[in-house]
């Protein structure tokens, strides 16, 4: 197959100063992820002031977040591919920690909704940009594993937010909420928001060490949607599928970082503090060795000229998250429970580089921030968008709070077994698109 690299070549390895570039893309990712999952560490101090319920806990976790972030991917993947990726990278930094900020301001449901709109806005610029810029620094047989360091900047920053937001949340309620000038007293899950936004601006100011690099000859006349519109349906089989299961990983990944806080407090009678530390600690080890292992074995299928690197990660971390979910909502030893819920975060982590290398693998050069974009887009809504509300909604459904566990089980599982067969049917639509890709550089 053209799309992989014979055994005997000696393929250049990307310099120190590539890795160096995907450090800081990755801690971007991290701090991102800081933002993101602080909602779900303090959701439930948050459900008692504001007096909301599990739906609209979950309409915040991911319905807010994904609003405008869907909408703004797309144009901002094309703007990618147009103008200086790294300062794309450093005004959506800058946006989303604004309104982290904001969200500790908000005393509604409305406003804190709102709020969450712009920390999904700012958020939309980073991955299409970051996975421009890695392609660029990095050959395709050392893709997987750059992508695999930038996905595990997301689960760290979900250990960040668990563990260092629970840290400062319990400093605050130590000292009754956090006094600002102006504004008077915050609660203390809001002066937490506004206190965990400040990583975001010392990072903008690392990235501005990052050098833009040349783009390809090619690239002088750049595509619009419709060019990248038309590559996508003209290989339509091949994306949908990829997308489909992709969407399916994310969906798994963000409603168990969006519940598990809640589904410990209210079940093992953890507090905020706790829970975060706990959960933090379990995610701290777990998802990123599962980050890693993934971008390993999708460069090691890729080595091997498997029909579609992506899919055999993506089906193992699937089938291996169905019977950890069932142990970590039915167990009653919260050790065991832990260590279940250890398990099933490196299974889902274990797919989410196959998923984002796999987009990479099948774009062209010339196209793939819009179409990089175009993936986010349709994963995120899906993934964000859908599966924390789908928990509370089921949670709601089926009798309240106490329902929560078994709302997790039903959606994780179902939607597990579907992303396995999406997987498996992609993997020959996915060797002829990427054929014709390899073919063409």
């Amino acid at each position: 197959m053209a799309s992989a690299l014979p055994r005997s070549t000696a393929a250049p390895s990307a310099p120190v100063y590539a890795w160096y570039v995907a450090l800081l893309l990755a801690t971007a990712h991290l701090v991102s992820f800081i933002d993101r999952y602080l909602m779900s560490l303090v959701m439930e101090p948050l459900k008692v002031d504001l007096g909301v319920s599990d739906t609209q806990l979950g309409l915040l976790q991911g319905t807010g977040f994904v609003i405008l972030y869907t909408l703004v991917a797309v144009p901002l993947g094309r703007t990618a591919d147009r103008v200086n990726r790294r300062n794309l990278i450093i005004a959506g930094i800058l946006i989303w920690s604004l309104a982290t900020a904001l969200c500790g301001l908000a005393s509604s449901f409305g406003e804190l909704f709102a709020a969450r709109i712009g920390v999904g806005f700012g958020e939309a610029a980073l991955v299409p940009a970051a996975m421009s810029l890695m392609a660029a620094y990095f050959p395709r047989h050392q893709l997987g594993r750059a992508v695999s360091l930038f996905t595990t900047g997301a689960s760290l920053g979900k250990s960040a937010a668990l563990i260092g937001g629970g840290a400062v949340l319990a400093l605050l309620i130590g000292r009754g909420g956090l006094d600002l000038p102006g504004l008077g007293r915050l609660a203390s899950w809001q002066g937490t928001f506004v206190l965990m936004a400040i990583p975001g601006v010392v990072l903008a100011l690392l990235l501005c060490t990052v050098r833009e690099p040349a783009r390809p000859a090619s690239s002088a006349v750049q595509p619009g949607i419709a060019e990248a519109w038309r590559y996508v349906t003209r290989h339509r089989a091949a994306f949908a599928l990829h997308t489909g299961a992709s969407a399916l990983v994310v969906l798994t990944i963000q409603s168990l970082g969006a519940w598990a806080p809640s589904f410990y407090i209210r079940f093992f009678h953890m507090t905020v503090p706790q829970a975060g530390l706990a959960i933090g600690s379990v995610i701290l080890v777990a998802a990123p060795l599962g980050h890693l292992c993934g971008g390993m074995l999708t460069d090691w299928f890729q080595m091997r000229r498997w029909p579609s690197p992506a899919a055999p990660v993506i089906v193992i971390g699937l089938a291996g998250a169905i019977p950890s979910v069932v142990l970590f909502v039915t167990c009653s030893s919260l050790p065991v429970s832990l260590t279940a819920y250890g398990v099933l975060s490196f299974c889902v982590t274990l797919a989410a580089p196959a998923s984002l290398a796999g987009v990479q693998m099948l774009a062209p050069d010339r196209l793939r921030g819009l179409v990089t974009s175009m993936f986010l887009a349709v994963t995120t809504l899906i993934g964000i968008g859908v599966g924390p509300a789908l928990i509370g909604l089921c949670s709601d459904l089926a009798g309240g709070p106490l329902e929560l566990g078994n709302a997790i089980m039903m959606v994780i599982a179902g939607v597990s077994a579907i992303g396995i067969v999406l997987a498996i049917a992609s993997q020959h639509p996915f060797e002829h698109t990427a054929a014709l890709d390899a073919a063409t550089r």
